[in-house]
C-alpha cells in the first residue's frame, strides 16, 4: 500500500507551508508615519483641515454655518428639511444614481446638524475616494429640492418628530426660554404646523443664503491635505457673508403641562462661549456634578447629583448640562423624575448645584473624567471628524485632543468656583415638561 505522503495533495500542502514559513521569517517590522493636523485658510474664506491617520477608510465632511439659528421667521424648519433631504436628487444626478454609486464605491453619506451648523459627511474606501468626493460635492452644494421628492420626504420628517424623546423636548424648551426670540431659540426641529409649508423655493433660498465660501469648512481624516485643498477650491459655492443669526441670553421659563407619570426639567444659566477661558472650568464642573453613565446600562450612582437625588425623598435622576456655542452657552442641570415627587428632586438638586464648592480632590477627579472623555471620543473617526469640523467652522482653528487635555490640566478649584458663581449669580432659564406643580425659578 502506497504511503499517504506520496499523494500529490499532501505534498503540495507541505511545500506551501514551507514557503509560508520562509516568507514569515523574512518579514520586518514597519511603523506607519505619524502626521499632525493641518489647517489651511483659502482666500475665498473656506477653511480646510485634515489629518492623515493611515486608515483604509477615508472620511470627509463639508460643513456650513447653516444651523437653525440662521433661519428667518419665514424659513423656520429649513435646516431640519435640509438634513432629511440629503441623498435626494441634485441638479446633476438622481437619488437612485447617488444610492447606486455609493453601493459600488463602498461608501455612505450622512447629514447631521445643530443650531449653528449642518454637516454633510462621507465615509468611503480609500481607493474610491475620488468618486465619493464627487457625490459629496453634489449633495452638499447642488441640492435640487424637486417638489415631488420634498413632498415624499415629509413622511421622514413626521417620523423624526414623533420619535423625539421628552428629554429632547425639554432641552428645546430650555433654549426657547434662554434665548427668547433670537437665533439660538430656534428649534432643531420643524414645528408641526410648518410641515408641508416650506416650498422648494424657500429651501433653495436658505441654501443660497447660508452655503457660502465664507461660511464653509472642509475637513478630512485619512486623506491627503493638498488634495483636499484642491477639492475645496473646486466646490464652486457663492461668495458673501449670509445671515448673522445674532443671539442674546435673556432667561425665563417655558412649561408644557402633561399628565405623564414622568416629568422632565432643565434649568441653566448663561454658560461658557466655545473656546473661552471658562469653557474648560465648566467642563470640569459638569463632570464633578455628574453626566450620566459612560457605559451602556451602567450607573452614575457615585456622582454628586445622584447622591443628592437619592437623599431628596423623590425618585429620579439628574445630570449636569453644559452646552457651548460661538457666542453663548448654557450650564445647569437636567432632572428626570416621577411627577409626584419631581418638585422635591428639583429643589434638592438646585440647592446642591447653586451651593457647590469644589475641593482639590473633586477637581482632580473631574479633570481626569474630562480628559478620559476627550480621549475616548478620539477613538472614533466620526467623532474626530465632527470635532475638527466644528472647531474649524466656529473658531477657525483646530486643537487636537492633546491640546484640549492640556487646557483641562490647567483648571484649578478656584477657577471652577468662579465659573459656577458667574453662572448662578445671573438670571436662570427653565424648561418643564410634565408636572405643573414644580417650583418656579423665583421659588427655588
Amino acid at each position: 500500500m502506497a504511503s499517504k505522503l506520496t499523494k500529490p495533495g499532501l505534498l503540495k500542502n507541505v511545500v506551501k507551508r514551507s514557503y509560508g514559513a520562509q516568507a514569515a521569517a523574512q518579514q520586518t517590522n514597519y511603523t506607519l508615519p505619524q502626521h499632525q493636523p493641518q489647517v489651511t485658510s483659502l482666500p475665498s474664506g473656506v477653511v480646510v483641515a485634515s489629518q492623515e491617520n493611515n486608515s483604509p477608510v477615508s472620511r470627509v465632511a463639508v460643513l456650513f454655518k447653516a444651523g437653525s439659528r440662521y433661519e428667518a421667521p419665514s424659513q423656520v424648519g429649513a435646516s431640519h428639511m435640509l438634513r432629511t433631504c440629503v441623498g435626494l436628487g441634485t441638479n446633476n444626478t438622481t437619488a437612485f444614481s447617488i444610492t447606486r454609486s455609493l453601493q459600488q464605491l463602498g461608501g455612505s453619506l450622512e447629514a447631521e446638524g445643530g443650531r449653528e451648523h449642518i454637516l454633510y459627511g462621507l465615509e468611503v474606501i480609500r481607493d474610491n475616494l475620488d468618486g465619493g468626493l464627487e457625490l459629496l460635492g453634489e449633495v452638499s452644494t447642488q441640492p435640487a429640492f424637486k417638489a415631488w421628492e420634498v413632498k415624499e420626504n415629509l413622511r421622514r420628517v413626521k417620523t423624526e418628530l414623533a420619535l423625539r424623546e421628552p428629554s429632547t423636548l425639554a432641552l428645546e424648551m430650555l433654549h426657547k426660554a434662554a434665548f427668547r426670540n433670537t437665533g439660538l431659540a430656534n428649534s432643531l426641529f420643524m414645528s408641526d404646523f410648518k410641515i408641508g409649508k416650506l416650498s422648494p423655493d424657500t429651501l433653495k433660498e436658505y441654501v443660497a443664503q447660508t452655503h457660502l465660501a465664507s461660511r464653509m469648512v472642509v475637513v478630512g481624516l485619512g486623506v491627503d491635505h493638498g488634495a483636499l485643498v484642491n477639492y475645496a477650491k473646486g466646490l464652486g459655492v457663492g461668495a458673501g457673508d449670509g445671515p448673522a443669526g445674532a443671539s442674546v441670553y435673556g432667561g425665563g421659563e417655558v412649561r408644557e403641562e402633561s399628565d405623564a407619570p414622568i416629568s422632565v426639567i432643565a434649568v441653566a444659566g448663561s454658560g461658557a462661549i466655545l473656546g473661552s477661558s471658562d469653557a474648560a472650568a465648566l467642563a470640569v464642573a459638569q463632570h464633578i456634578l455628574g453626566v450620566g453613565p459612560s457605559v451602556k446600562y451602567g450607573s452614575n450612582a457615585s456622582s454628586a447629583l445622584a447622591k443628592v437625588v437619592a437623599s431628596s425623598g423623590g425618585n429620579g435622576m439628574a445630570s449636569a448640562v453644559n452646552i457651548s456655542y460661538s457666542d453663548a452657552g448654557l450650564f445647569g442641570y437636567f432632572v428626570v423624575a416621577e411627577s409626584a415627587t419631581a418638585d422635591k428632586v428639583v429643589r434638592a438638586v438646585h440647592s446642591a448645584v447653586k451651593g457647590l464648592k469644589v475641593t482639590e480632590a473633586e477637581t482632580a477627579k473631574g479633570k481626569t473624567c474630562v480628559k478620559a472623555a476627550i480621549h475616548m471620543a478620539s477613538e472614533s473617526g466620526g467623532e474626530i471628524l465632527a470635532d475638527m469640523g466644528l472647531q474649524a467652522l466656529l473658531l477657525g482653528k483646530y486643537n487636537d485632543p492633546v491640546a484640549a487635555a492640556a487646557a483641562v490640566d490647567a483648571v484649578t478649584p478656584s477657577a471652577v468656583d468662579a465659573a459656577l458663581r458667574k453662572v448662578f449669580s445671573g438670571k436662570l432659564s427653565m424648561g418643564v415638561l410634565g408636572n405643573a406643580n414644580i417650583a418656579y425659578l423665583d421659588q427655588l
